[in-house]
């Protein structure tokens, strides 16, 4: 606990009193940082509205085990909601070491995949380099990601008490080992994404990739219920969520379970959407991976995120 204070006050030093160089330009740039000797990458993306003087909120898209942040920031489109709604996007790498086949988040599930690398530490020094580039809003920093992403998404929520004002995990949990020390702060907005039917994260909790090899970390993870309850009972939220089945737009074998967790403190919110018989996938996008289940063109997940941080006025 009294590191991941020290790297918040970090984080705010840093951010707030350090001066901030010449801004950045609207567009995409490729940046990099050191972080306990490893250099580090990241693309942000700077709206057309940046200003100086003008600080933005920011949102930061974590890929999943053996993607990269170009890939995310290619196929799932927040770039054009960001110029639309004037917010900066940030999209990191995780670390590959040479010889590494694939490159994962170190997400608290205790594999060997990303041993030793500190991503939260990189993460948090990323926004406050962020925070010198550009006119940040720190009060307004979100995180989402996908699957090894998306445990990590859960992992910033769990350990970084006071740092983000949201997160939105998407096809994934809680991973296990970490579980019983997560302590949410609140007010945390919190929006979470899975399939029923996720062949990878399984809904109940168990055994990553339990049947399916492929490269995947494996590990373990609790359930989707436990993984949210937990940030419902930090928000002070009722314990038993509010249930509407949302009328399928499509056909297509899977229809979308939306639970809203009511009477949060501090005007949290905290929502959970299950898509039933829907596999490891960002819905409406297709499958990234074999065997990953069945894709679901009932929801849409970078709208419904963008929507939840960044409402249109």
């Amino acid at each position: 606990m009294k590191r991941l204070v020290s790297l918040f006050l970090a984080f705010l030093l840093t951010a707030w009193v350090r001066p901030q160089t010449d801004a950045l330009r609207p567009g995409n740039h490729d940046l990099w940082i050191t972080v306990d000797g490893l250099e580090r990458t990241y693309i942000l993306h700077v709206p057309p509205a940046a200003r100086p003087g003008q600080p933005l909120p920011l949102l930061i898209v974590l890929h999943g085990g053996g993607g990269s942040g170009r890939k995310m920031q290619r196929f799932l489109g927040f770039d054009d909601y960001a110029d639309a709604r004037g917010f900066y996007v940030a999209y990191p790498d995780s670390y590959r070491s040479s010889g590494q086949h694939a490159a994962h988040w170190n997400d608290g599930r205790g594999t060997e995949a990303a041993s030793g690398v500190d991503d939260v530490k990189f993460l948090l020094e990323m926004m406050a380099e962020i925070g010198r580039r550009v006119p940040l809003d720190e009060r307004r920093v979100y995180v989402t990601g996908a699957s090894n992403g998306g445990m990590m998404t859960y992992r910033l929520g769990c350990e970084t008490q006071g740092v983000f004002a949201g997160i939105a995990p998407v096809i994934a949990n809680i991973p296990e080992p970490i579980f019983e020390t997560c302590a949410p702060s609140a007010p945390l907005h919190f929006l979470a994404i899975n399939g029923s039917a996720d062949p990878l994260i399984p809904l109940q909790g168990g055994a990553v990739c339990e049947d399916i090899r492929f490269g995947c970390a494996g590990g373990l993870v609790v359930s989707q219920a436990e993984s949210v309850a937990k940030f419902a009972a930090a928000n002070g939220c009722d314990p038993v969520p509010q249930s509407v089945m949302l009328p399928p737009n499509v056909q297509d074998g899977t229809f979308v379970e939306q639970q809203t967790y009511l009477n949060c403190a501090g005007g949290a919110q905290v929502v959970a959407y299950i898509v039933h018989n829907g596999g490891h996938t960002w819905p409406p996008r297709p499958p990234q991976l074999p065997a990953a289940g069945a894709q679901s063109r009932n929801l849409d997940a970078t709208r419904l995120i963008v929507d939840f941080f960044f409402p249109q006025k």
